[in-house]
């Protein structure tokens, strides 16, 4: 039913001045609204009506019908933004996931990483230079550290050993001395991993090899 209510249909329903269709219809209507079912009531508690009290009566009507459809429009416009909301924070969520999806993943491969280089630091041997000498290998000492690690036994009690040499013109040590004793295993074995080493530069040689544990 529109907000304007025909009260002369009302009039007409309760008085028998319809035809049997239009009682049907204005009956219909009156099940599908209840302002309009409240209005046959009430006519029906009045013996008369004049024009006057009709009028009256329908500006009651569209003030309720008014006030009904504001309740409604409140009512839908605040599970509007209720659902606009629950998405929202939905996405929210899902993208927050995502981010520690990615995020953690990475810095768990960062960890296995750093482990794995300190594990190979503990097994690699590492060359220091001390201020006794002057020579340097010509590809540094990260390479020479590394041949050292690779070329020798690990056959040693020794956990650090300084070695004293003499470099050449073509650049090769000579003269090695390890800092123990002759018959020592390890004697024999560094001069050898030093004369078939990488090049140096400089004079004089001097340095700390320290072994894995």
């Amino acid at each position: 039913m529109e907000n304007n209510y025909q009260l002369s249909r009302i009039h007409n329903y309760i008085h028998g001045l319809m035809s049997r269709e239009e009682m049907h219809a204005l009956e219909r209507e009156a099940l599908e609204d209840p302002f309009l079912q409240d209005a046959i009531d009430g006519y029906k508690m009045q013996r008369g009506v004049d024009v006057k009290s009709l009028s009256l009566l329908q500006q009651r009507l569209e003030r309720r019908i008014a006030a009904h459809s504001q309740r409604k429009n409140r009512f839908y416009f605040s599970w509007q933004r209720l659902a606009i909301g629950t998405v929202a924070a939905v996405m929210f969520i899902a993208v927050c996931t995502l981010i520690l999806i990615r995020h953690f993943p990475n810095r768990q491969h960062s960890n296995l990483t750093e482990v794995e280089l300190m594990d190979d630091a503990l097994l690699q041997t590492v060359v220091y230079a001390l201020p006794a000498g002057d020579a340097r290998p010509i590809d540094g000492w990260e390479a020479f550290s590394a041949f050292v690690s690779t070329h020798y036994s690990g056959a040693n009690t020794e956990k650090r050993l300084e070695v004293r040499f003499k470099v050449g013109q073509d650049g090769l040590p000579y003269d090695v001395r390890p800092q123990v004793a002759k018959n020592h295993p390890i004697y024999q074995e560094i001069i050898q991993v030093l004369q078939k080493g990488p090049k140096w530069e400089g004079k004089e040689g001097a340095i700390e090899i320290v072994f894995p544990e």
